[in-house]
C-alpha cells in the first residue's frame, strides 16, 4: 500500500492511534525505509490545549532512558502541532496478554521488572507518570518495554523539594485508592499503577472497577478476601508481593527497591512452551475528576485526547500542576529503522538530528487484531455486518473502507473500535482498531468476531508491505 505524503519524501502508511482532535502516525521514509511515530493535534480543538501540549513536550523532551519511548522533536505550524516520538514496533503491551489467562510468568517478570525501571528513572528525574497501564506500555523491536504517553505527567519534584499532587487523575481501575481524597504523594501512586500491570499480566483481567470501597471487589480485596477472580489464578508467590505492592495504606506501600528485592521478582521462571497469543488489540478509558463517568473527564468536564502511539486514550491534562518556568499483527512486513536525518520534517524543532539512533530491521508493529478473507470487498463487507448484528454492536459506515462499531463491555463502558477494510491481491485485509475504552475487552470482542468469522478467515498469516518507494 502506498502511503500519503507528509513531507517530500516521507509517507504517512497507517493510523497508529486516533483521538478527539488527533491522531497518530506512522511515517515512513520510502527510499531508506525508516520509520517515525508522529503526534498531529490540533489546538483548536480545546481552549486548554495549547499549553497542555507544551507541559507534555516539556516533560517528555527531558527524559532519555532505554525504557521510556524516546523523544524526537515538536513542530508547530499555526493551530497544529506535531510531536515526533520513536516508533516502537512490537506494538503495545496489551497486545501480549490473553484475556482471562494473562501471560506466562517469565514474559510478566521480565516486562514488569522493566516497568519498574523505567517507573524508578522517571521518578529519580522528578517525574510522575500518572497514567500507567498496559496500553500505554509499548515494546521494542527487541521485545523490550517503552513507557509512553506523557500527557498526564507532572513534576513532583524540583530541585529536591517535593510537593504533594492533589488532581485526580489517570485510567479509573488503575489509580491508587488515595488518590480520589485528592492529596497524595506520586510515587506510591504510581507504584499502585504498577501493581494493577501486574495483577493483569498474571490474570488477564482487571480486578476492579475502581479502588473505592463503593466497589465490592476492592472492599474484599481490602478485607484480605483472596477467594474472587483473578487472585485465585494469581500464584501464593506472586500474591503475596502484591499484597504489599497494593497496600491501602501508600506508607505501608512496597518501594520499587522493596518489590525489587521480593523473592518473585528474583525468581528464574523457566519458559512454560510455545507462547499462546489469540490475536488482537485495546484500552479503557482516561479519567480525571468526576471519575464515576465512564470516559476521562478534567475538572471543568472539559475532554481531551493525548497522544501516545499506537494507541490513543481519553486524558486530562492537570492545568493546575505549576511547572517552574526554567525548567499488529499476524504479520511481519518490511524493515523499517529509526530516522537518522529528519530535519525535513522538523523544520521547526529545536531537535538535533544525531538524537535519532539507526536500528536496521524494524519490523512493522505487531498488532493481532487483523485477519484476511479471501472474498472481494463487497462480500467482505456483507459478512462483516451480519457478523456484527449477529453479536448485537450498533455499526455505521464511517468512511471508505471502514466500518465504526459501538457495544458497551462486561463493565457497562463504552467501547468503541474500527474495522478497515483493505483489498489485496485475491484477498481482504480486514484490521481492527480500538477507538475508545478498555484494551482487554476490546480484544474479547475481537475474538468472538473472528470465532463468527472462522470458516472464511485465511488460514495463511497476512504478509505485504506499507510502504511502497
Amino acid at each position: 500500500m502506498k502511503g500519503t505524503q507528509f513531507v517530500e519524501g516521507w509517507n504517512v502508511v497507517q493510523v497508529l492511534g486516533e483521538g478527539a482532535y488527533g491522531e497518530v502516525q506512522l511515517v515512513i521514509n520510502c527510499s531508506t525505509q525508516e520509520a517515525v511515530a508522529v503526534k498531529h493535534l490540533d489546538t483548536r480543538k480545546e481552549a486548554t490545549a495549547a499549553n497542555n501540549i507544551q507541559k507534555e513536550v516539556f516533560i517528555h523532551r527531558r527524559l532519555k532512558h532505554e525504557h521510556v519511548i524516546k523523544y524526537f522533536g515538536h513542530r508547530e505550524e499555526g493551530h497544529i502541532h506535531y510531536i515526533f516520538l520513536e516508533y516502537a514496533s512490537g506494538g503495545e503491551l496489551f497486545d501480549r496478554i490473553e484475556p482471562d489467562v494473562g501471560m506466562p510468568h517469565h514474559k510478566a517478570q521480565k516486562y514488569f521488572l522493566q516497568i519498574l525501571k523505567g517507573v524508578e528513572y522517571l521518578h529519580s528525574a522528578g517525574v510522575a507518570h500518572r497514567d500507567l497501564k498496559p496500553e500505554n506500555i509499548l515494546l521494542d523491536d527487541n521485545d523490550n518495554v517503552k513507557i509512553s504517553d506523557f500527557g498526564l505527567a507532572t513534576i513532583f519534584r524540583h530541585k529536591g523539594k517535593e510537593r504533594i499532587l492533589q488532581n485526580r487523575c489517570g485510567t479509573l481501575p488503575y489509580i491508587a485508592p488515595e488518590v480520589f481524597f485528592r492529596k497524595y504523594k506520586a510515587e506510591p501512586a504510581d507504584l499502585w499503577s504498577c501493581g494493577i500491570l501486574l495483577v493483569v499480566m498474571l490474570g488477564g483481567e482487571l480486578p476492579w472497577n475502581e479502588a473505592t470501597l463503593d466497589c465490592i471487589e476492592f472492599a474484599l480485596w481490602k478485607d484480605s478476601n483472596y477467594s474472587v477472580s483473578p487472585w485465585t489464578k494469581i500464584d501464593n508467590l506472586a500474591l503475596s508481593l502484591l499484597t504489599k505492592l497494593l497496600s491501602y495504606s501508600p506508607s505501608k506501600r512496597y518501594t520499587i527497591k522493596d518489590v525489587e528485592h521480593h523473592l518473585w521478582c528474583k525468581k528464574d521462571f523457566v519458559p512454560e512452551g510455545p507462547e499462546r497469543w489469540t490475536g488482537e488489540n485495546t484500552s479503557h478509558k482516561r479519567l480525571c475528576s468526576d471519575l464515576e463517568q465512564p470516559c476521562v473527564l478534567r475538572e471543568d468536564s472539559v475532554t481531551k485526547m493525548s497522544y501516545s502511539q499506537p494507541a490513543p486514550n481519553f486524558v486530562y491534562v492537570d492545568n493546575n500542576d505549576s511547572l517552574p518556568r526554567n525548567i499488529s499483527g499476524d504479520y511481519v512486513g518490511p524493515s523499517f529503522s529509526q530516522p537518522v536525518d529528519p530535519d525535513n520534517m522538523i523544520l521547526a524543532s529545536q531537535f538535533s538530528a544525531s538524537q535519532m539512533m539507526s536500528k536496521s530491521n524494524l519490523p512493522i508493529g505487531t498488532r493481532l487484531t487483523r485477519f484476511c478473507i479471501g472474498m472481494d470487498i463487497g462480500a467482505v463487507y456483507g459478512e462483516l455486518i451480519r457478523a456484527f448484528e449477529k453479536l448485537s454492536y450498533s455499526w455505521k459506515h464511517s468512511g471508505p473502507g471502514q466500518v465504526t462499531i459501538t457495544c458497551q463491555d462486561r463493565r457497562k463502558m463504552h467501547l468503541i473500535f474500527k474495522a478497515n477494510l483493505i483489498s489485496m491481491p485475491e484477498k481482504v485485509l480486514v484490521d481492527f482498531r480500538r477507538s475508545r475504552g478498555d484494551g482487554i475487552e476490546f480484544k474479547r470482542h475481537f475474538l468472538k468476531i473472528k470465532e463468527s468469522l472462522k470458516q472464511i478467515i485465511d488460514r495463511e498469516p497476512f504478509s505485504g508491505s506499507l510502504c511502497n518507494p
